[in-house]
C-alpha cells in the first residue's frame, strides 16, 4: 500500500478544473434521438407528455417526445426557478426543438393550472418539475403515468409520493439503466473515472476505497482495476476497513442524511488522514470532513441528488439513450405492456421502492482489496 501518488502537501489544481461540458451538437443529437426514437420504437401519438426544460444534451426530451408524435408536448420551466435559469433553459429546449424543425408542437410553460393536469398522459420527473406530491398526483387523470427518467436508487428521497400514486392507480415507470438500448453502468464507470482525473488522481497504483450502494459498484470497481489502481469495495461508510487509502469514493444513493457522516469522517480521519474523498453520488458531511481537515472533491457541493460530473461530460449518446428509454418504459407502461427487470423499463410502486432505499441501510458486501 502507497501514498506516494499523493504526497500530504498535494493541493487542488490553482484553476478551477474545467468541467468541460461539450455544446450541444444539435446535429448529432438529433441523429442520435431519430435512432433511439426507432430502436424503441418509441410512439407517443396522440398523448399529452409533460417533461421539464433543461441545459445540455437534457434539452432534447421535449424533442424527442414530439419527434415520436407526441400529440402534445408541454415543457415545464418551473415557476420557482430563478428567472436566468429559466429564461436559459427554456431557449435551450425551444432552440433544439426548433432545429428538428418541431418547435410548433413545444410549449413551455412555467405552470400548469389545476384543470390542465386532467389531460396529461405522461409525466417525467425532472429537476424543473420538481417533486411530485399527492396534491399533484391527485389532479391527474386514472391512466396517467409518472415517468421516473431514472432508476430509482438514483432519486433523492421524496421526489415522487409513491403511495399516493398506488391510491389513485397511477403507474411509476422506470428505465432499465442495464437494457442493452440504454446501457448506461459503464458509463457512470467512465463518468467516475474522468472526475478522478479531473481531481488529479494518477490511478495506477493508486489505493482506492470504493463506497457504493449502488448497481454501479462492479463497474467502477473494474473500471478503476483497468487503469491500474488497488481496489476495495464497501457497501456503507460504516464497512471501511482502516487502511491508509489514497482515495475514497463515495457513490452512495440519495439519502436524507450523510451516509459519509461525522462517526465515519472521524475513523477516516484517524487511518487516511492524506485521502482524497471524491464526492461522485452520495452526500457527505463537508462541515465535519472541514473539522476533520480531510480534503474533497469536488471543491463545490454537487447540488443535492445530482452527480459530482454531469453526465453530458460523455457527450450526446449516455443522456439521450437515458431520456429517450424514460419516455418509453413511460409508454410501454402506459399501453399495459408487460415490464419487468429484463424490458426497457419496470414499474415502480410503494413496496418496491421501500425495498429499493432499504437496500442502500442492509447490504454488507465488502470486496477486499486486490
Amino acid at each position: 500500500m502507497t501514498d506516494s501518488f499523493m504526497p500530504s502537501s498535494f493541493e487542488f489544481p490553482a484553476r478551477p478544473v474545467a468541467r468541460h461540458v461539450p455544446d450541444i451538437d444539435h446535429a448529432e443529437a438529433l441523429a442520435i434521438v431519430r435512432e433511439q426514437i426507432a430502436l424503441l420504437d418509441l410512439d407517443l401519438s396522440g398523448l399529452t407528455v409533460v417533461v421539464g426544460t433543461a441545459t445540455g444534451y437534457q434539452a432534447v426530451a421535449a424533442t424527442a417526445a414530439a419527434l415520436a408524435d407526441a400529440g402534445r408536448v408541454i415543457a415545464l420551466a418551473g415557476e420557482f426557478q430563478r428567472l436566468s435559469t429559466l429564461a436559459t433553459a427554456a431557449e435551450a429546449t425551444l432552440a433544439f426543438a426548433k432545429y428538428a424543425n418541431v418547435a410548433e408542437r413545444v410549449e413551455v410553460m412555467n405552470r400548469i393550472d389545476s384543470r390542465g393536469w386532467h389531460d396529461v398522459d405522461l409525466l417525467a420527473n425532472g429537476l424543473q418539475v420538481g417533486p411530485i406530491p399527492r396534491s399533484l398526483i391527485e389532479l391527474l387523470p386514472p391512466h396517467a403515468v409518472v415517468s421516473l427518467m431514472a432508476e430509482p436508487w438514483e432519486l433523492r428521497p421524496g421526489i415522487v409520493d409513491f403511495d399516493s400514486c398506488d391510491d389513485a392507480g397511477i403507474k411509476v415507470a422506470a428505465p432499465n439503466l442495464s437494457h442493452p438500448a440504454i446501457n448506461l453502468l459503464p458509463e457512470l464507470a467512465r463518468l467516475c473515472c474522468i472526475m478522478l482525473d479531473e481531481a488529479g488522481v494518477e490511478h495506477a497504483g493508486a489505493t482506492i476505497a470504493l463506497v457504493c450502494d449502488t448497481p454501479c459498484a462492479p463497474f467502477i470497481e473494474q473500471a478503476l482495476r483497468d487503469r491500474g489502481a488497488r481496489v476495495g469495495v464497501f457497501a456503507h461508510p460504516s464497512l471501511l476497513t482502516n487502511g491508509k487509502w489514497d482515495v475514497i469514493v463515495a457513490a452512495m444513493r440519495p439519502s436524507d442524511r450523510p451516509p459519509m457522516d461525522i462517526k465515519s469522517l472521524g475513523r477516516i480521519s484517524e487511518t487516511s488522514r492524506h485521502a482524497l474523498l471524491v464526492q461522485f453520488s452520495g452526500e457527505i458531511d463537508r462541515s465535519a470532513a472541514s473539522y476533520f481537515g480531510l480534503r474533497v472533491w469536488p471543491p463545490k457541493r454537487p447540488a443535492r441528488g445530482q452527480l459530482g460530473l454531469p453526465l453530458d461530460v460523455l457527450g450526446a449518446a449516455p443522456a439521450i439513450r437515458k431520456l429517450t428509454g424514460g419516455l418509453k418504459a413511460a409508454e410501454a407502461a402506459y399501453r399495459g405492456e408487460a415490464l419487468g427487470r429484463d424490458s426497457v423499463g419496470f414499474i415502480v410502486n410503494a413496496r418496491s421502492a421501500t425495498i429499493e432505499r432499504g437496500r442502500a441501510g442492509t447490504r454488507a458486501g465488502v470486496h477486499l482489496l486486490r
